[in-house]
């Protein structure tokens, strides 16, 4: 009886921390929002750039925090049943989100450490990319939720 307990404490613990990762996500998505817009309305483009280097930030503590670990526990799912939805969904959402977040690194750590945006206008297309699979990504993990907590 008190391994079912402790079970169920555990399950009610990721699911907290699923449930605030998720509203995390769609935080950091209006911050992404906020970012591009700001950008096309009024060129504040060091505004822009330390908005999305903030998103980024946000992003990797997500995925130190709680993504990893979440994936680590899959892990043993995607090994043994590696074509059901949840498995291909799972490592979907991993892989681009894992490029998406290497292509935001790549972009902005070197943006960082200079003073002009030269550096940055010739990675408009590499930006879009980014976005493109980070979008893909949160919506991947989306469903990742949707199918581990609510169907």
């Amino acid at each position: 009886m008190e391994i079912i307990a402790t079970d169920l404490v555990r399950s009610l613990v990721y699911l907290s921390l699923a449930e605030i990762n998720l509203v995390f996500q769609i935080v950091i998505l209006a911050v992404l929002s906020a970012s591009v817009i700001t950008l096309r309305k009024g060129r504040h483009h060091f505004l822009h750039g330390s908005t999305m280097l903030i998103a980024t930030l946000l992003n990797a503590l997500s995925f130190i925090w709680v993504m990893g670990p979440s994936l680590l526990n899959l892990g043993r799912l995607v090994v043994d049943k590696p074509y059901t939805m949840i498995s291909t969904v799972t490592v979907a959402h991993g892989i681009l989100g894992a490029i998406a977040g290497i292509l935001a690194v790549w972009i902005i750590v070197p943006w960082r450490l200079r003073s002009s945006i030269r550096y940055c206008v010739g990675k408009r297309k590499t930006m879009k990319i980014t976005l493109v699979l980070w979008m893909i990504a949160l919506f991947s993990g989306i469903l990742l939720y949707a199918f581990l907590y609510i169907i």
